[in-house]
């Protein structure tokens, strides 16, 4: 049944315990440019905020145009992008499939730090080229006074659901997203057209950052890569972790109104460096329709389940249904999560108290303006998958304080670690060798998880990030995942990786290539 199969990304307790080149510079910096200042406050919690949705840009003629400038925020000194003038919220881009989305982003942060402000974005999930003006993280870079113009074309077969885009420099990714909450929502509409009724709820985005709340305590090496500093070893994983804040939508745990018995669609980003959450409404259960972007019957035989919880990996995106509690003291809450003998801390935290309104709620919000009234994406998701071209195992070990994807630390000049070829899937076999669980991405495609720990699911799931068990009794942590490298549009060089993010800045990540 269902609680057994998604054991890990999404809800059961079975596994889960409680715990190159550069790209040519736009312009340079005008003289007078914006730059916010040294730290002058932290975030304080504020109970009496109602939760803000992020602005949103709308694709207005078959184009969603952003303009982005990265500095420095004025609360935590962390890098941050900022929209609009000085609003510090980066926006959700909503478009739909066959749309474009066309970002223009500044970097007017200080060039006295180097490479540690070096700047680009990755658009997290999404079906598309690795190529600059692309989703391309290896080549396409932007420093200090430099600016970047990405153009990122959304494939009329894109599946309708929530992806997400942040900065990919290898070495300071947990800096500038993690800790300094770079990130935003992106919405493909359309997914009420695979389940109807979503179209006549209130929904919510949802971003979860745990971010620093000053200058990170690890500091930087020789050659500018962040010092690994763990939040404590996980002998006690519900103790409380050390020098972050866990907020959604930039508020410290602000109100959620929801009335008793109605029905809201959340639409939820990890977009934190590593913490995995374990989200649970007191007094209701949630209804999980899309995981990774992806609804969950485009895998034929996998419908829409109800859990009192759901567990999320750093990265990944769930699109739940939760029904208003009767209880008026109720909460949105992470729950403790056991990452491993040898991993981090997540304990249990209160994100959001709900409130009850006062009078009957309001219409629908719905699922945005642009959703067209199209058939859904026919695309290699939804077909049936050919036979097996090839089978690899890829293992995933640390040691000293680095952390190795078959044995290696990645280097961006190395040639791909993997070829393969456009049109095929392969099985891939991986395995953690660690005490503590690791996070798979890869980007362009989505992968069908077939098994975890060894147990086949009885209904497999898209996803692109899964976590991998940690090592146990001796015995290492396995998944078994089929990789669909069919769309013609991934041909070229792209990452996977770890996406618990101090572990990717520390070599947790290999190239591979499409041919």
């Amino acid at each position: 049944m269902l609680r057994r199969v998604l054991m890990i990304t999404i809800s059961v307790a079975l596994l889960a315990g409680c715990g190159g080149q550069s790209s040519a510079p736009m312009g340079q910096m005008m003289p007078g440019a914006p730059l916010a200042g040294a730290p002058v406050a932290i975030l304080q919690p504020n109970t009496n905020k109602e939760l803000p949705e992020p602005p949103v840009v709308n694709s207005v003629h078959g184009v969603a145009r952003v303009s982005l400038i990265v500095n420095l925020s004025r609360h935590t000194g962390f890098p941050q992008f900022t929209y609009k003038g000085f609003n510090e919220t980066a926006p959700t881009i909503r478009v739909n499939p066959g749309d474009t989305i066309a970002i223009d982003e500044t970097d007017y942060l200080p060039p006295s730090a180097g490479d540690k402000y070096d700047i680009n974005i990755h658009f997290h999930g999404m079906g598309s080229t690795p190529h600059a003006p692309g989703d391309d993280v290896l080549g396409t870079l932007a420093r200090s006074g430099q600016s970047l113009h990405y153009v990122v074309h959304i494939p009329k077969s894109q599946e309708p659901g929530l992806y997400w885009y942040h900065p990919h420099v290898h070495g300071v990714v947990n800096y500038q997203v993690g800790e300094g909450g770079m990130s935003g929502a992106i919405i493909v509409n359309g997914l009420e057209r695979h389940f109807p009724p979503l179209a006549k709820m209130n929904q919510r985005v949802i971003v979860v950052r745990d971010t620093g709340t000053g200058e990170p305590a690890g500091g930087f090496d020789a050659m500018g890569m962040e010092r690994f500093a763990p939040n404590v070893i996980n002998n006690e994983p519900c103790g409380p972790e050390v020098g972050l804040i866990t907020m959604i939508n930039g508020v410290y745990q602000p109100y959620i109104t929801i009335a008793p018995g109605e029905k809201q669609f959340w639409r939820v980003i990890n977009a934190s460096g590593h913490k995995t959450l374990k989200l649970a409404v007191d007094g209701s259960q949630l209804k999980v329709y899309a995981i990774d972007g992806f609804a969950l019957d485009t895998q034929p035989g996998t419908k829409p389940f109800t859990e009192p919880y759901a567990i999320i990996p750093p990265a990944a995106r769930l699109e739940f249904v939760v029904t208003g509690p009767r209880n008026p003291l109720a909460k949105f809450r992470t729950l403790c999560y056991d990452t491993g003998p040898g991993g981090d801390r997540d304990p249990a935290l209160v994100l959001a108290r709900l409130k009850q309104p006062r009078h009957a709620p309001n219409e629908m919000s719905g699922m945005g303006p642009n959703a067209p009234p199209e058939p859904l994406p026919s695309n290699a998701y939804t077909t049936p998958l050919p036979p097996i071209a090839a089978k690899r195992t890829v293992t995933f070990s640390e040691g000293n304080n680095h952390f190795f994807i078959d044995g290696r630390i990645f280097q961006m000049q190395e040639p791909p670690a993997v070829v393969v070829h456009v049109g095929t899937v392969e099985e891939w076999h991986i395995v953690n060798i660690t005490e503590e669980v690791h996070d798979f991405h890869i980007h362009q495609i989505h992968f069908l998880v077939k098994e975890i720990d060894g147990v086949k699911l009885a209904h497999p799931y898209w996803a692109d990030t899964q976590l991998i068990p940690h090592r146990a009794n001796g015995k290492p942590g396995t998944l078994t995942l089929l990789m669909d490298f069919r769309d013609p549009i991934i041909k070229g060089t792209f990452v996977f990786h770890c996406h618990i993010l101090d572990h990717e800045d520390r070599g947790m990540m290999a190239k591979i290539q499409a041919i």
